[in-house]
């Protein structure tokens, strides 16, 4: 809740700062000044819901971009197919309008037995935001984001491991997803 009122309260002063127009058509004054001080925004929201989340406890997930940490529940994971690809996703806990999607594509191997430190260097990544309607950050190219399976056990089904790689913002801006952790139970 904390988080949702330090994004309002960044919006209301981004949009209704106090900014004057000020014009001074010749005399010898200097043009008024402004006496109210308005604090900056703070550069960074803190999304404390994060702080607990470690991307190590089921169902989980958590990760980096620059100074922003962003983190949730998978409340849905996947295998698909003969489980050469698998796909998990989930709102975020900063925010009920945004969440995570990524799809992993483990290129011939399988999820069909015990694994461990398995690299899989072609996945899609995607953050979106359901109020712009937008994406937050998406990857750009399928080799562009890896995903490491640090253990997966076949008769739970659970899978835990780390992500990375290049994104780009809404506004084309790049971006680096960093420090990505997830704990899911695979269907």
């Amino acid at each position: 809740m904390t988080a949702r009122l330090s994004i309002l309260v960044l919006i209301i002063i981004i949009f209704l700062g106090c900014d004057k127009e000020y014009s001074f058509e010749g005399g010898a004054m200097p043009p008024p000044r402004d006496t109210i001080s308005v604090p900056p925004p703070p550069a960074v929201p803190v999304c404390q819901a994060c702080s607990s989340i470690q991307g190590s406890t089921l169902p989980e997930w958590k990760f980096k971009s620059g100074n922003w940490t962003i983190c949730g529940k998978a409340d849905t994971a996947i295998a698909l197919g003969n489980r050469t690809t698998f796909t998990f996703f989930g709102p975020s806990a900063c925010s009920v309008d945004t969440g995570m999607v990524i799809t992993v594509y483990l290129n011939g191997d399988t999820l069909n037995r015990d694994r461990q430190n398995l690299q899989a260097r072609t996945a899609a990544f995607y953050c979106y935001d359901r109020v712009t309607p937008s994406y937050i950050f998406m990857s750009q190219g399928s080799n562009s984001f890896s995903v490491t399976i640090d253990r997966y056990t076949h008769s739970t089904g659970i899978a835990t491991g780390t992500f990375r790689g290049a994104v780009s913002r809404a506004n084309g801006a790049s971006a680096s997803i960093d420090s990505g952790r997830f704990t899911v139970k695979l269907l």
